[in-house]
């Protein structure tokens, strides 16, 4: 009873570090998504189209889906 106990632990450590690199990432991508919307204004000036700015959009948000799907993966995982 008490490895398990142990395991437990080291299994919630392991959350908890996966959870703190997860919002790191998630501040990466807001810092990202921050310069592609400056870069997608300073070039709107330009007369480029906007589907740049949607383009990058998407990328980004399939980027953070597919960091929280694995994170909830992980702690599905880990539940059993």
């Amino acid at each position: 009873m008490g490895i398990q106990k142990y395991q437990h632990s080291a299994v919630s450590i392991q959350l908890s570090a996966v959870s703190i690199q997860l919002s790191a990432v998630s501040i990466q991508l807001s810092a990202v998504s921050i310069q592609l919307s400056a870069f997608s204004y300073q070039h709107s000036a330009y007369g480029l189209d906007h589907r740049l700015e949607a383009c990058a959009t998407v990328l980004l948000a399939q980027g953070a889906r597919s960091s929280i799907g694995a994170f909830e993966s992980n702690k599905l995982t880990a539940d059993r």
